[in-house]
């Protein structure tokens, strides 16, 4: 691709994501979507001793883990 098309792609680009967060900026919620807990699922310790049910969770989430480590990659979105 040309310099040219490059810039004329680039300057496309910032205008319409400009466009889109002005628009977004306006958009109002009626509701909060932040979450409170009386407790948090994970337990503060020592690192020593592993919360089985949190273990299963951080595992059940995971798209890629074998039996002791979740895998991931970098710079995949």
């Amino acid at each position: 691709m040309e310099e040219k098309e490059v810039q004329k792609l680039e300057r496309e680009t910032k205008k319409l994501l400009d466009k889109f967060s002005l628009a977004l900026s306006n958009v109002k919620s009626k509701e909060e979507w932040n979450i409170s807990r009386n407790e948090d699922r994970r337990k503060e310790g020592e690192g020593k001793i592993c919360d089985k049910e949190f273990r299963e969770l951080m595992f059940e989430n995971a798209p890629q883990h074998n039996e002791d480590f979740i895998i991931a990659e970098k710079k995949t979105w």
